[in-house]
């Protein structure tokens, strides 16, 4: 069974199609499992990476799993707007990077939610756009 580690987060928001580690089936009970479809965050080394699991997967201690939410969520969205708000917390860090995060200063975290509907809607969005600027990437990199 995979072991996910922060390297194992990849910059597209997903997970490496294989990890580096595995988990053998004596420790898998003293670890968390993340299911298909969990939403990761990384919260030391490189901090902030996002990745919406393609795969079920037992996580390090240096990667947060949402699991639970108090409201109706639409899970790309939710990628997004915390990997946003990592990045506008870095910004306000001394230098520019955020030494270490816990859940305590991440449920600090103000965020403002709009209706299912529409989260639904703007995630699509989101990654529509994000697909768009890897293409244009790719084509520019190509061309050089």
């Amino acid at each position: 069974m995979p072991f996910v580690q922060v390297a194992d987060v990849s910059d597209d928001m997903k997970l490496v199609d294989d990890t580096k580690q595995k988990i053998s089936k004596l420790a898998q009970p003293m670890s968390v499992c993340a299911e298909e479809g969990s939403v990761l965050v990384t919260l030391q080394g490189s901090i902030g990476r996002v990745a919406i699991t393609q795969y079920k997967a037992f996580v390090d201690r240096t990667v947060l799993i949402f699991d639970k939410y108090n409201a109706d969520i639409d899970k790309t969205f939710w990628a997004y707007i915390i990997k946003e708000k990592f990045i506008e917390e870095a910004r306000k860090a001394p230098g520019g990077t955020i030494k270490t995060i816990t859940k305590e200063v991440l449920s600090d975290f103000d965020l403002m939610l709009p209706s299912y509907d529409e989260q639904k809607m703007l995630g699509k969005l989101l990654h529509s756009l994000d697909h768009l600027i890897t293409l244009h990437q790719r084509k520019y990199f190509a061309m050089l």
